[in-house]
């Protein structure tokens, strides 16, 4: 019987048999066997193709939803966040009385940035737009490109044109004065331009036309002008920036104006030129294009300018009155306080960082939770230049204020965080403002006592009647070593700093920015012979109750060598004056040249030096007020060991000593205090340093504050009076004061003007006198009668002459002064 046929179909089974060797007698495996092993091979195939091409995507997602999560999340939220910072607010500086000498005046700016001024903007602008679309860019023409690019410029040019008309709006200021201002802001940056350009066109002209070994100057080609051409072409920085254009709006506009310059919206119809764009963000433009607002706030010095009164009725006879004088004066405390800038230099910022790595409590303050330093200088802050503005820079700079608005309405609307900006720290000194303007006020050129006058008996050719003269004056208190006033003139003026800056810097021969009560060294003179006697009583080089004759001349064979003052101008001697050897207190009252001569000369020069040093020279105050000299022992530019006669003239104050008013206003507190050294301060805040014994002789201070006294008081002492056509006048009228005090006529070297004669040849030239003589030295300790003293006063007056005559009238009015502000 015939095998029936089949028809095979392609049944996927599985068979779950065990698997056997198939014999050779057994009959061939159809078909339907071997088919669904191949498709099961190919279905394996494809999903594990599947897989795979899923996987990559898969893993991204992964991550993004794990790993970058929070990171994604956050700058996901940013996005409905706008912060923005708000502006510090400087400390305040004050007197010991509480009054403002320093304070920020709050003041804003509006300014554009020149490129949307000069309407080169919108094609920088609308060019990188259409870059941005790089498919389409590179798919255009060329006249296809630049009509593109002139399209979004003309788009831009109508946002800046909305932006200006929605200033003058808010700012309430009409559009055509605006653009008046506008204009006006980017003709100034050009001609600054131009001035730059040219200067360094002749420059660079100069320097390559320069033939080497003097052979004359050679022809520049073609090519090479060209090349000078395009250097000296080069932008400028204000060109970068945003200019000035409205200044001093209110504070409410300028908060408001912030608010409009963080904010963007997209640019109408820039998405219909544009065949999509990979960032829509490059759409956003602010509603105000380059516009900035600046804090530009002023600081400002209340009693930087002051009227003051002064009754001459106690002024030296030539010059008594009985009316009174309104002497203007500016720059209060200046060369105290010093200045601001509105520069901010890398220098700055390295400070900064380093105080907030060392100073963790700084740190603490400063810092965000983020680590963001909240004081952290930007461009055209204002930082402290000089003065205690420099020095408490870190104390003084505010920190920021954040401001931090949700976008997301619907969680949370409209919400405003704000985390306050923080004043910087109030810095108390010890100065008196109105006494400092007292002390000023007589020694400004207006009053008369600091000009030359006829009866100093001291007009020279470089110093004729009339010229002003240069000085410092210090007042101390002595309980404490608090400075009350610290003066220097000449002056500096904000004043004319702004208004005529020449003035200021220009004044080689004055140098009005020196600080000469600290910064400017000067030979004491006189005004050291008590220091220099109790230093030799500590030393047993006198003892006490000795005497010393005045010989007229130390040397007994050199009679025009080492001679007292009395011999030199009267040919007689202080011992035939008095009738008998001197003793310490008569020394110092008749200022003995021959009685310190000889006490130099028992000390030697390592002794006398040490005394100097104990007194305090060689040493500063670290005042935080600017530089300051600490006095010097040696021969100028010279280490080498002092001669015996140097020691010689060290004891009257000359020789390889100097010192500054301040060194010499310590050094009198440290006598009044008994030999207890306190360092000056006027910091109010600043810690005080532990006192100093210098274990002075008590016999010996008792004899230099009598003799100081004497000196003062007594007709043959050199700081009793002045003698005026053969009148004795009292150099000291004050009533209900007593006064201790010493002169100082001290030699000093020639001022000569060190640079080359002005270009049209009118000035001094190299090395001419400007100015020649002695410096005019007096202190005194001052106090109410039958009390210790209680404040030592400082003056020297440069090549001015005669300490009683010019130093000592001076100290009679700050005295007064002392005396009108409550002090005695």
């Amino acid at each position: 019987m015939p095998r029936a046929k089949c028809l095979y179909l392609p049944i996927l089974t599985i068979d779950l048999r065990p698997s056997r060797r198939r014999t050779d007698t057994e009959p061939p495996l159809p078909i339907s066997n071997l088919i669904p092993r191949m498709f099961h091979r190919r279905l394996l195939i494809i999903m594990g193709l599947v897989v795979a091409g899923l996987s990559l995507p898969l893993i991204q997602t992964a991550r993004l939803t794990t790993t970058r999560h929070e990171e994604l999340l956050r700058a996901a939220e940013s996005r409905l966040i706008t912060r923005q910072w708000t502006p510090s607010v400087r400390g305040n500086i004050v007197d010991r009385k509480g009054r403002i000498l320093a304070q920020d005046r709050p003041s804003y700016d509006v300014a554009i940035d020149y490129d949307v001024l000069k309407g080169t903007w919108a094609s920088k602008k609308a060019e990188e737009l259409a870059r941005s679309n790089r498919v389409q860019w590179n798919e255009l023409s060329p006249d296809e490109r630049r009509s593109l690019v002139e399209s979004l410029t003309g788009l831009l040019d109508a946002r800046v044109e909305r932006g200006m008309a929605e200033l003058a709006r808010l700012t309430a200021v009409e559009r055509s004065r605006l653009d008046g201002f506008a204009q006006a802001a980017v003709r100034e940056v050009d001609q600054l331009y131009d001035a730059i350009r040219d200067r360094r066109r002749q420059e660079m002209i100069r320097e390559a036309v320069k033939s080497p070994d003097g052979a004359p100057d050679r022809v520049l080609t073609q090519d090479e002008l060209r090349k000078i051409e395009i250097a000296a072409a080069k932008p400028i920085a204000e060109q970068s920036r945003a200019v000035s254009v409205l200044k001093r709006i209110s504070d409410t506009t300028a908060f408001e104006l912030e608010l409009l310059t963080e904010g963007k919206i997209e640019l109408a119809g820039a998405m219909d030129l544009l065949d999509g764009i990979p960032d829509p963000d490059k759409l956003m433009i602010s509603r105000l294009p380059g516009v900035r607002v600046l804090d530009t706030g002023d600081r400002a010095y209340p009693l930087d300018s002051l009227t003051v009164t002064l009754d001459r009725a106690r002024f030296p006879m030539p010059m008594r009155s009985d009316t009174t004088i309104e002497v203007p004066v500016e720059g209060v405390g200046g060369h105290i306080l010093g200045w601001m800038r509105s520069r901010v230099f890398q220098e700055d910022q390295e400070r900064r960082k380093i105080q907030i790595a060392n100073d963790p409590a700084f740190a603490s303050r400063v810092l965000t939770s983020a680590g963001v330093d909240r004081g952290e200088y930007r461009e055209r802050d204002r930082v402290g230049s000089s003065g205690i503005e420099a020095t408490m820079e870190h104390r003084l700079r505010g920190l920021r204020g954040l401001r931090t608005q949700h976008l997301d309405r619907i969680a949370r609307p409209d919400e405003i965080e704000m985390l306050d900006a923080s004043i910087g720290a109030t810095v108390p000194l010890t100065i008196d403002a109105m006494l400092q303007a007292r002390v000023q006020a007589v020694m400004s050129p207006a009053a008369g006592l600091a000009v030359v006058q006829d009866w100093h008996g001291t007009p020279s050719e470089t110093m004729p009647i009339g010229t002003p003269l240069a000085g410092a004056a210090v007042v101390l208190e002595i309980d404490t070593g608090d400075i009350l006033a610290m003066v220097s003139m000449p002056e500096v003026s904000r004043r004319v700093i702004k208004e005529n800056p020449e003035q200021i810097f220009d004044d080689k021969i004055n140098v009005p920015f020196l600080n000469r009560a600290i910064a400017k060294p000067y030979p004491p003179g006189s005004i050291v012979k008590p220091l220099v006697l109790t230093g030799a009583a500590q030393r047993g080089n006198f003892l006490q109750g000795q005497t010393i004759d005045c010989t007229g001349h130390l040397l007994p064979n050199e009679p025009n060598m080492l001679r007292c003052w009395i011999y030199k101008r009267f040919d007689q001697t202080h011992t035939q004056q008095l009738g008998h050897p001197l003793s310490a207190a008569e020394g110092i009252k008749v200022s003995c040249n021959i009685f310190f001569f000889t006490l130099g000369k028992r000390l030697g020069p390592e002794a006398i030096s040490d005394v100097f040093r104990e007194f305090g020279v060689t040493q500063s105050w670290n005042l935080g007020i600017g530089s300051e000299y600490p006095g010097s022992l040696e021969v100028y530019g010279n280490k080498r060991a002092l001669t015996m006669g140097e020691a010689i003239q060290m004891g009257i104050g000359q020789g390889p000593v100097t010192w500054t008013p301040l060194h010499a206003a310590d050094a009198y507190a440290t006598l009044a205090r008994s030999g207890v050294r306190v360092t000056p301060r006027i910091l109010a805040d600043a810690p005080r340093a532990q006192p100093v014994e210098l274990d002075l002789p008590s016999w010996a201070v008792e004899e230099a504050m009598v003799g100081l006294a004497a000196s003062a008081n007594d007709d043959l002492g050199t700081g009793n009076h002045l003698t005026i056509d053969g009148v004795h006048d009292p150099i000291f009228n004050i009533p209900g004061v007593r006064v201790l005090g010493k002169t100082g006529t001290a030699a000093a070297p020639d001022l000569k003007f060190g640079s080359s004669a002005d270009d049209d040849g009118i000035g001094p030239g190299p090395n001419d006198i400007v100015r020649s003589g002695d410096h005019s030295w007096f202190v005194v300790l001052v106090g109410k009668p039958n009390e210790r003293p209680k404040y030592v006063i400082s003056v020297v007056m440069e090549y001015a002459g005669s300490g009683g005559k010019v130093s000592g009238p001076i100290v009679n009015q700050i005295i007064q002064a002392l005396r009108d502000e409550g002090y005695l």
